[in-house]
């Protein structure tokens, strides 16, 4: 009789074991198995700008490969910072995992995004960032670099003195003030070039088209434009294919839209510095959901730049970069 009840005793503990066991499988189980919510956050959801169209299918990309719940959300244009603060409340509100951050402005940004890790939501930059050290990654093309590149590719293309300027699409944004600081850094080493002061066309691909006709009427010295964005290369574009000074005024820019390709091919641009917006969406979703995981990631993630012109614009490893599928 006592050996019975031992062995109903015993059975019934390792019963307990295996149920105990099988929980505690299932509650784990059930907490790996929980999607990452990452909140993206661009500078504008504006379509007729192709980077962030690029770079939302990168977004997207990731999002299905790490299997992440994934929003993208912009404000109307990239002056509208109160809009994009508002945006990053709204997201903390939420409490995602993780939020994705290409900031509007270096500054303004700044208290609602270190707001985000104090509610210990994972912050990281994509493309243009924050005065903070806050973030735990920042995935962007180094912008001091490739301004430097874009200042190197005006270099080769002028021969003679004369005035240059710089057309910037918003202020206070710190992918646009990098990339100024190293296209100043080159030409302002040249005694043949008068840097103008930068004309800021305000989110706006028309202002900047404007902004370089005004220019060009008024200083017949103009040897030089550079375009820190696709809206402002093609605005600059417009200007000089209008006013038939494409044999005159050496235009470079950044991007590669459809139109700057144009551009390009026509001519009218000398060459273009090209980012990698699919990379960078992909990548900062990518750090984004290891991060949420615990898992270590770089504190700078440089997706890397490079000088387009005509003359290599057809080579096959250039035709993908320029030519990156938008619109899934």
């Amino acid at each position: 009789m006592i050996g019975s009840k031992h062995k109903i005793w015993v059975g019934s503990i390792v019963a307990l074991l295996l149920i105990g066991g099988a929980l505690v499988y299932g509650f784990g189980g059930l907490s790996k198995q929980k999607t990452i919510d990452v909140k993206v956050i661009i500078k504008s959801m504006d379509a007729s700008v192709e980077f962030w169209q690029v770079l939302i299918d990168g977004v997207q990309e990731a999002a299905q490969e790490f299997d992440a719940n994934v929003q993208v959300w912009g404000s109307d244009s990239e002056t509208d910072v109160d809009g994009q603060i508002a945006l990053v409340e709204k997201a903390i509100e939420q409490h995602p995992d993780a939020i994705v951050l290409a900031a509007n402005d270096y500054d303004r940004l700044v208290p609602v995004a270190e707001k985000a890790e104090k509610k210990g939501i994972k912050l990281i930059i994509v493309d243009s960032g924050i005065r903070s050290e806050k973030p735990r990654s920042v995935v962007a093309t180094d912008n001091v670099k490739a301004g430097r590149e874009a200042g190197q590719a005006m270099l080769q293309q002028l021969s003679g003195k004369g005035k240059v300027a710089i057309i910037s699409y918003v202020k206070n944004a710190a992918s646009h003030i990098d990339r100024e600081k190293g296209v100043r850094s080159v030409l302002a080493s040249s005694p043949d070039i008068e840097l103008l002061d930068t004309s800021y066309a305000e989110s706006s691909e028309q202002n900047a088209y404007l902004m370089a006709k005004e220019l060009l009427l008024k200083h017949s010295d103009v040897i030089g434009i550079v375009g820190l964005n696709e809206p402002t290369s093609v605005g600059a574009g417009r200007a000089i294919r209008e006013l038939n000074l494409k044999d005159k005024v050496m235009l470079i820019g950044f991007d590669s839209s459809f139109n700057e390709i144009t551009l390009l091919d026509e001519g009218v641009m000398k060459a273009t510095v090209i980012q990698r917006p699919f990379q960078m969406g992909y990548l900062s979703v990518k750090t984004a959901v290891e991060a949420v995981e615990g898992k270590k990631v770089l504190k700078v993630v440089d997706t890397g730049s490079l000088v387009i012109t005509k003359k290599n614009m057809y080579e096959e490893e250039n035709q993908k970069l320029l030519f990156p599928f938008v619109g899934n």
